[in-house]
C-alpha cells in the first residue's frame, strides 16, 4: 500500500531530484571526512594545499607510469626528498633531522628540500622547467614573477601538481599536465643520479 502511494505521489523528476540531493549529501559527508583525515597527517602537507575537492585527477590517465608514480609521490609526501627522508635515522646519524635541518644538498641553497623547493625553486632543475614555463606564459602566467612570493609559489604548486589550468582550453590544460609529468620524471631521475654519486664518495 505504501509503495503504491509513493508511486502515485512522486513524479519521475521528483525521484531524480531526490536522488541528486541524497548523493550530494553523501558526497559532502565523504569530502568532509576526507579533509579531516588529511589534516591529521603531516605527510600530506603538500596534498592539503593542492587538492581541495574529492575528484579524480586527470594526470592518472597518463600512459607514462614512472611520471605518474613520481607525481603521486610528490603530491602525497612519500618521496625521496629530504623533507621526508630526514624523518628517519640513517647509518651515519642516530637521530631524525629537524625540519629546518633537511636542507637541499643538490643546489646547496640552504633551503629546505620539500616538494615546493623541488618543483618550483631548486636551480638544479631550471632547464627542465622551460617547457611547462612556456605553457604557463601562453596563459598569461609568468613563472619567474609568481615564484617571488609565497602566495605565488602556492599558486604554481596548485597549477602544476594540483588543479591545473582551470578555465583554460582543454588543449592548454593537457599540455601543462604533460609537461609537468615530464618534469617530475626527469628531475627526480637527475636527482637520483646526483645522490648516487654523493653516496659513492662517502
Amino acid at each position: 500500500m505504501g509503495e503504491e502511494w509513493t508511486k502515485q505521489q512522486w513524479t519521475t523528476e521528483e525521484h531524480k531530484q531526490w536522488n541528486r540531493q541524497v548523493w550530494k549529501a553523501i558526497n559532502q559527508k565523504e569530502e568532509q571526512q576526507w579533509k579531516e583525515h588529511m589534516m591529521q597527517k603531516t605527510k600530506l602537507r603538500t596534498y592539503r594545499t593542492i587538492k581541495q575537492t574529492l575528484t579524480f585527477e586527470q594526470y592518472l590517465n597518463s600512459k607514462d607510469r614512472q611520471a605518474r608514480q613520481t607525481m603521486t609521490r610528490l603530491r602525497g609526501g612519500t618521496n625521496e626528498l629530504r623533507i621526508e627522508t630526514g624523518r628517519y635515522p640513517i647509518t651515519n646519524r642516530d637521530r631524525r633531522l629537524e625540519v629546518e635541518e633537511r636542507r637541499c644538498l643538490i643546489c646547496m641553497s640552504g633551503e629546505i628540500e620539500d616538494e615546493g623547493h623541488f618543483v618550483v625553486d631548486c636551480a638544479f632543475y631550471d632547464d627542465l622547467r622551460e617547457k611547462f614555463k612556456n605553457v604557463l606564459m601562453k596563459e598569461g602566467i609568468e613563472f619567474g614573477e609568481e615564484r617571488k612570493t609565497e602566495a605565488g609559489k602556492k599558486r604554481l604548486m596548485q597549477l602544476l601538481l594540483g588543479t591545473g589550468l582551470q578555465g583554460a582550453n582543454k588543449e592548454a590544460a593537457a599540455k601543462l599536465r604533460h609537461e609537468t609529468l615530464n618534469f617530475c620524471r626527469g628531475a627526480m631521475r637527475r636527482r637520483r643520479a646526483v645522490v648516487l654519486r654523493l653516496d659513492q664518495r662517502i
